[in-house]
């Protein structure tokens, strides 16, 4: 089982750098399928991914980082309203927006990076909780948690299936690999 949906060209335009291709590609995909999780998750996913690395390790010129925030709100506002009980939404999006909350508001005025680190980590629990059997949201919520003997557990025992579920080499399957493995 792919735990990202996979997405022809997508690799290829990663490695060219062309990133505002690669969130039309996923924009056009999510587009043909609205109610497809999987879709929203690969545009939120990779969105995250090259506002993550901004002016740090891909080359941003002719990039708006304005378009890729946009994206990434529009992801999550339409997630949480569609998809609020789909746990492998909840489990992708609590974890990106339990890393980095700034990127998912406009305003940094009162406690809104507090709030959405929380409310990433609520939504990482939840996920944990609906499927109980996603190995992916157990270890990320419980990266979060005091429990360190069940996180150590838990991540070794998948460590073992990585390559079953993140089996291509995009930037996303990358990352999820590299720090679910032990």
């Amino acid at each position: 089982m792919n735990y990202f949906v996979n997405v022809e060209d997508l690799m290829n335009l990663e490695r060219q750098g062309k990133w505002e291709a690669a969130r039309e590609l996923l924009s056009e995909r999510w587009k043909e399928e609205r109610q497809n999780s999987k879709y929203l998750i690969r545009l939120l996913g990779e969105c995250w991914h090259v506002l993550s690395l901004w002016d740090c390790c891909i080359n941003t010129e002719n990039l708006s980082f304005q378009a890729f925030q946009n994206t990434l709100i529009e992801c999550t506002e339409f997630g949480l309203q569609n998809f609020k009980n789909d746990p492998y939404f909840l489990c992708m999006a609590g974890y990106m927006i339990s890393t980095l909350p700034h990127l998912f508001y406009h305003n940094d005025t009162g406690n809104s990076y507090a709030e959405w680190e929380q409310k990433g980590i609520v939504m990482l629990f939840e996920a944990s909780e609906l499927a109980p059997h996603d190995e992916v949201a157990k270890v990320l919520y419980l990266g979060y948690t005091s429990k360190f003997q069940q996180y150590n557990d838990a991540k070794k025992s998948l460590s073992l299936k990585l390559s079953s579920l993140f089996p291509e080499e995009t930037e996303l399957e990358t990352y999820f690999k590299s720090i679910l493995s032990i």
